[in-house]
């Protein structure tokens, strides 16, 4: 009875909206190559640190903001060892490891203000587990 799970055949248009989900994110091409901002993401997570590296991507594309590719900074491993029992039984220790992993983004070429809601909207989105560390430049003109 329950044999094969039949849906009914998605729409051209719904294909089409499908696809896009699983491309590569969009980009806008920087004009003049001046850095304006960097975003640099960490946690603990890989996966969830890219998929929310992916999720800042396109919307910096949204927003019209050229945005360089994810750049994975090196993995910083935190070691610590703790006695299992105290004083006669010190040989036996336990081992721990902690990984955190880093990405990069960095926005050129776009108007401050728009930066700034970008970082906002990230702000609110960002799952737990993910910290954020926002490092702006600013030029003056002469």
């Amino acid at each position: 009875m329950f044999d094969k799970l039949e849906l009914p055949p998605l729409k051209q248009e719904q294909q089409k909206d499908l696809e896009e989900v699983f491309e590569v994110p969009k980009r806008v091409q920087p004009t003049h190559n001046i850095p304006v901002c960097n975003l640099q993401l960490r946690g603990y997570l890989p996966q969830q640190l890219d998929f929310f590296a992916d999720f800042a991507r396109r919307a910096a594309y949204h927003l019209q903001m050229p945005c360089s590719g994810t750049v994975p900074l090196p993995t910083q491993t935190s070691r610590w060892t703790v006695l299992r029992s105290p004083f006669v039984h010190k040989k036996s220790q336990e081992n721990f490891e902690r990984k955190t992993h880093k990405r990069l983004l960095q926005i050129k070429d776009t108007d401050a203000e728009v930066v700034d809601r970008w970082v906002k909207y990230l702000a609110m989105n960002v799952p737990s587990g993910i910290g954020m560390r926002v490092t702006r430049f600013e030029y003056e003109s002469f």
